[in-house]
């Protein structure tokens, strides 16, 4: 006949591997729940369709960078003046000001372009959360589409 002694170390060798294989599984099923519901933000929504497209976004960029006066980003405290070229500063300059944030795209924004009769946008980031935005400008003049962006880091 077996001894006290012998009958608990029996026991503890079933317990432990129960123990062992439900703490694997409910980790495993932890990190399951957990990482579907955390939200992931896409750059861009209609993904598919952008890069049937993305030829040209490239043209509009090269024909922004080819300008002899390129487009100047100017910061001043949590304000962005956006100059466009002195040739572009008459009437027929339209477009729109995507405002990205990298971290959230809850933020982000899309304005439509407006400049002043001197040619400059102005931005003001008062009311925006700090940090890195990235400032993408898309616009056409006399019938030429153009594309250009900034990264700025707003304290």
């Amino acid at each position: 006949m077996d001894s006290p002694q012998a009958q608990k170390k029996e026991w503890k060798w079933p317990l432990g591997i129960f123990l062992f294989y439900m703490t694997f599984v409910i980790g495993t099923l932890s990190f399951v729940i957990f990482t579907f519901t955390q939200k992931t933000d896409l750059v861009i929504e209609q993904y598919y369709e952008a890069t049937i497209t993305y030829q040209d976004h490239i043209d509009k960029a090269k024909r922004a960078n080819s300008l002899a006066e390129p487009v100047q980003f100017n910061m001043q405290g949590r304000d962005v003046a956006i100059t466009f070229p002195s040739f572009m500063q008459a009437e027929g300059l339209n477009g729109e000001v995507h405002l990205y944030r990298p971290s959230g795209s809850s933020l982000d924004e899309l304005l439509p372009l407006s400049t002043d009769e001197y040619g400059v946008q102005h931005l003001s980031f008062e009311d925006r959360t700090p940090g890195l935005w990235r400032v993408k400008v898309e616009w056409s003049f006399d019938g030429l589409a153009y594309y250009t962006e900034k990264d700025l880091f707003i304290h």
